[in-house]
């Protein structure tokens, strides 16, 4: 009843402070198999629809074709953010590169702390497995309320929280740690791209 209540009360303060946002489509990335950036691999030339042909890429697998890709539109497009650091951590856990991960794990949470509720959903199982970020359940769970009640994902009606990932959540927290996820959520605000991009 308590977390019920007080996720009214989450649900009420995200929606009249959240700003109204672009839902991503799942996306793409692509990345040097050694791990390093080459910045003159974000000069490449761009396709038609430059997003559209990352995320396939993404969705295919082909994450190095498409991080480069990713790269260019990242600082102008939150979903590019979120699709980037999708390939980042899948190509840094995969090729156990911590860094790429890390790296990876540090654009969905700029797409999240700019109210992307698809990045907020990647959070969850991002902090839940702990990839790119040291494993922290309480903070799963507070982008997991969140992005059940972002106010952007209601509108346009994206699914809620899987019943698995749900009892994944409830495995690893107590009523005390629910509580202490709901005092982050409550102390969240979003960020704008613009400040972002002045720090």
């Amino acid at each position: 009843m308590k977390r019920r209540l007080a996720m009214g009360i989450l649900t009420a303060a995200l929606c009249a402070g959240a700003p109204a946002l672009a839902v991503p489509p799942d996306g793409v990335g692509s990345i040097d198999p050694s791990g390093d950036h080459d910045p003159a691999a974000d000069r490449v030339q761009l396709p038609p629809d430059p997003e559209g042909k990352a995320v396939e890429l993404r969705l295919a697998g082909k994450c190095d074709e498409a991080i480069p890709i990713l790269r260019r539109l990242s600082e102008d497009d939150d979903i590019a953010e979120y699709n980037l650091g999708l390939c980042l951590v899948d190509v840094g856990t995969a090729g156990k590169n911590p860094a790429l991960a890390q790296e990876g794990a540090q654009w969905v949470l700029r797409a999240a702390n700019h109210g992307l509720p698809n990045a907020q959903l990647g959070l969850v199982t991002i902090y839940l497995d702990g990839s790119g970020v040291a494993k922290d359940p309480i903070e799963a769970a507070k982008w997991a309320l969140l992005y059940r009640e972002n106010g952007t994902r209601v509108a346009i009606g994206l699914p809620n929280l899987t019943p698995a990932l749900e009892a994944r959540l409830d495995s690893v927290l107590t009523e005390q740690t629910w509580t202490e996820a709901q005092t982050r959520a409550y102390a969240w605000t979003p960020t704008s791209q613009r400040a972002n991009a002045e720090n």
